[in-house]
């Protein structure tokens, strides 16, 4: 039954869109710069071994992604579409749904890798002459990254912070939010976005391939954790095969708007969320069944 809500909230989102398409710039900033932060500064304050290694490999992934997104097509902003994915908005609630809280560790770890991707190569793909400058500062001042320095900070300060019952039910209720919010907005989103038949047939290719190329670069990793007995990954193996299946990051067209004053890559996202849902349901049944 879990997995219904995040459906749920999606289609709660469309009728908002409808209604009200403004309000998914608030629960956007909400959830980037108040839900999301927290709770990846909660989870590295409860810091488990393996979590810094799921975030390296997930800039690998998406690196790796990206490259072999530019040997195909040689534009940089198609490969931003093909590699930056939407780990914290749909990955992270319907990981959730799926298997349980335990996914969120996982998700979330990916999803600052990720991150940290998504902000040095989006200035890389975004401008034309892309100083290293840039991409340090939006990277170092992003707030995926100041909740990394913040959790770490905490962890190894001796305040006892993880061990508090009231911040655990402060960090439940925000995981809660974190689905309403992300998949309200990823509604809302759809729903103001314009998509044509030749996109969405354009869109099913391409999220193949990232599936399949994808596939097998999760399928390594998990390979080489089990050899190298590294339990956090080789006990959560299922969770990393929702990446390949996520579509492209919303994010990429607001930034793409703010870089060029062009929104090219929206009926792209739009196009591969729609394809990428129908694949994500497949595993959703996949794994239940």
């Amino acid at each position: 039954m879990t997995v219904i809500y995040p459906l749920l909230y999606m289609l709660g989102g469309l009728v908002v869109g409808r209604y009200l398409p403004s309000a998914r710039k608030g629960l956007s900033a909400i959830l980037t710069r108040g839900l999301i932060p927290f709770v990846i500064a909660y989870n590295l304050l409860t810091y488990q071994a393996g979590t810094a290694l799921l975030a390296i490999f997930c800039f690998v992934f998406c690196a790796v992604l990206f490259l072999s997104a530019q040997l195909f097509w040689r534009d940089k902003l198609r490969s931003l579409t093909f590699s930056y994915l939407n780990i914290g908005w749909l990955g992270l609630p319907l990981a959730i749904a799926i298997f349980g809280d335990a996914a969120s560790r996982i998700i979330i770890a990916a999803y600052i890798g990720g991150s940290v991707f998504g902000n040095i190569v989006c200035v890389l793909a975004m401008q034309d002459k892309a100083s290293g400058r840039d991409m340090v500062r939006n990277t170092l001042f992003s707030p995926p990254v100041l909740a990394v320095f913040a959790g770490l900070s905490l962890h190894v300060l001796p305040f006892g912070l993880a061990e508090s019952s009231l911040l655990a039910m402060v960090y439940e209720l925000a995981k809660q939010l974190m689905t309403i919010a992300g998949m309200c907005t990823l509604g809302i989103w759809l729903y103001c976005s314009k998509m044509t038949s030749a996109s969405l047939r354009a869109a099913v290719p391409i999220s193949l391939m990232r599936a399949g190329l994808g596939g097998g670069i999760v399928g390594l990793f998990v390979w080489l954790c089990q050899v190298l007995e590294i339990e956090l990954v080789a006990a959560n193996a299922a969770v990393l095969f929702i990446l390949p299946l996520l579509p492209p990051a919303a994010n990429t067209v607001v930034l793409e708007t703010y870089y060029r004053g062009t929104g090219q890559s929206a009926q792209t996202i739009a196009s591969g969320t729609l394809v990428s849902l129908g694949l994500l349901s497949l595993f959703a049944l996949a794994m239940l069944l």
